[in-house]
């Protein structure tokens, strides 16, 4: 195991917790994280701490930390802020190698909440105690069945890292990768960053085997050469994806009084952030978005794309969002259109995008890309549109579900598109409003595409940043000498 990787084994994967500043009450965060924590599933001992009481949650309560019986791997701590510097302390004397501060009311709310927290970060730096915030909603590792936050989300395993210094955005961007069936490696709230900071656990995730995509938000970076040196590094072999804010001056005062970051100029650090291969996102959605492609997706040599869609609307908006995003709608060779000419329908757009007209016989769609798939000045493809012939249902049915819909009658279109990727080595995003509004549809629709570890999006320009994502990445790979 790598020194990183040891570092990070008591919080990740801790034997046993100590939960410092337990609570009855239901609206207290000392019983709503000891509760999800419990509530997750972890299978270690938990060790409540609160001086006044004696059990919670069918759990015994210990008056303070020097009071368990074992040393824990990690402590859990939400007790008032002037405490927390004390209780780091009393942590550190135990022999506890690992911390979460959840409380709030330090560098964020002025100097005095300042000075405790480089006071709690000094003891942790001095003691050699890694320690997540504070004012950070917690951290969570689905292997270890490790849920100690405030909101009540508990994603499954996946290949997504998620690191952010808002909590509510980390719980934003693992909700959305949950609804379309994705889970997480790990997620963490970094807070204040009083001593671990977005650098060191982007590091640990480069070199964590179940961890392919790290997905962040960041407000601040305090050591912006170790930060972007780090990013440099992992890049290398993990794709990073970042949402930056503060860029505006309304958003760095939000940001400065959120977490205490300092925001730089919004171009200079996209600037920085390319150079590093980090893929700059544009909101939260995309940011889940463009993860998603990396999972699964080869990575496009080029950035010439083709276009097959099943109606002519949908395939302009997706030309239009193409040359936003600087991909290149390339005109097909004569050898190409002729064998689109020998599986399409006359009345088909003999251009690039291929327009099926909303005509779809069987094998128009998987004929269609394999010709262009097959083609030497096409690097990939978007998929606009298809919902596949299913049979009417009949009245009072519910229609049928959105794997059925998703099929052409030549067989199943996810599985056929997936051989087509392995083969050529090349990218087929898809995005279609396959759900017809329908919310059980869509459902089952990101359930079956998440289990073959795909996405599909739900308008062109998604589609399009996602590739476009791929091939920026690609040319940094390049670039780097790894293709």
């Amino acid at each position: 195991m790598s020194q990183v990787l040891e570092r990070f084994e008591p919080l990740f994967k801790p034997r046993s917790v100590t939960f410092v500043g337990a609570s009855k009450s239901p609206m207290k965060w000392g019983f709503i994280v000891l509760a999800n924590l419990v509530h997750g599933g972890y299978q270690g001992k938990i060790y409540p701490i609160n001086p006044h009481e004696s059990e919670i949650l069918g759990l015994k309560v210990y008056r303070s930390v020097a009071e368990v019986p074992e040393v824990s791997d990690l402590a859990v701590i939400v007790t008032p802020p002037s405490s927390v510097p004390q209780v780091v302390a009393d942590c550190v004397a135990k022999g506890i190698s690992a911390g979460v501060v959840i409380t709030a009311g330090f560098a964020e709310v002025g100097d005095e909440g300042k000075k405790m927290q480089q006071e709690m970060g000094e003891i942790a730096r001095k003691s050699g105690m890694v320690l997540v915030g504070p004012n950070c909603n917690g951290i969570m590792h689905p292997i270890s069945k490790l849920y100690p936050v405030m909101p009540p989300v508990f994603p499954g395993q996946g290949p997504f890292a998620v690191v952010s210094q808002s909590g509510n955005v980390a719980v934003s961007i693992t909700s959305r990768g949950m609804t379309k069936g994705f889970g997480i490696s790990h997620f963490v709230s970094c807070g204040n960053e009083a001593h671990l900071n977005l650098a060191d656990f982007i590091e640990y995730f480069g070199e964590d085997p179940g961890t392919r995509v790290i997905l962040s938000y960041i407000e601040g970076v305090r050591d912006a050469r170790r930060f972007l040196d780090v990013a440099r590094r992992v890049t290398q072999t993990k794709p990073i994806i970042a949402i930056k804010a503060g860029g505006t001056a309304a958003g760095a005062r939000a940001a400065l009084s959120h977490t205490a970051a300092l925001s730089g100029s919004e171009a200079v650090f996209a600037a920085a952030a390319r150079q590093a291969g980090i893929i700059m996102a544009r909101d939260i959605d995309e940011v889940f978005n463009i993860g998603a492609a990396f999972i699964r997706q080869p990575l496009p040599r080029g950035k010439r794309v083709g276009i097959v869609t099943a109606g002519g609307g949908w395939g302009v908006l997706a030309a239009d969002a193409c040359a936003r995003a600087g991909l290149d709608v390339r005109p097909l060779p004569e050898e190409t259109l002729k064998e689109l000419d020998s599986v399409l329908p006359p009345w088909w757009s003999h251009g690039n995008p291929v327009d099926l007209v909303a005509g779809m016989r069987d094998g128009d769609v998987k004929g269609s890309l394999e010709a262009l798939m097959r083609c030497p000045e096409i690097d990939g493809v978007i998929c606009l549109g298809l919902r596949g012939s299913p049979a009417p249902a009949q009245t009072g049915d519910r229609p049928p579900s959105l794997l059925s819909m998703m099929t052409s009658t030549s067989g199943d279109m996810f599985n056929d598109v997936l051989q087509m990727m392995d083969r050529y080595q090349k990218p087929i995003i898809l995005a279609s409003d396959t759900a017809f509004g329908d919310v059980d549809m869509s459902r089952d629709l990101a359930t079956v595409l998440g289990e073959k570890q795909m996405i599909c999006y739900s308008l062109p320009d998604q589609a399009a940043a996602a590739f476009a994502s791929l091939a920026q990445y690609g040319e940094y790979m390049r670039e780097n000498g790894h293709q």
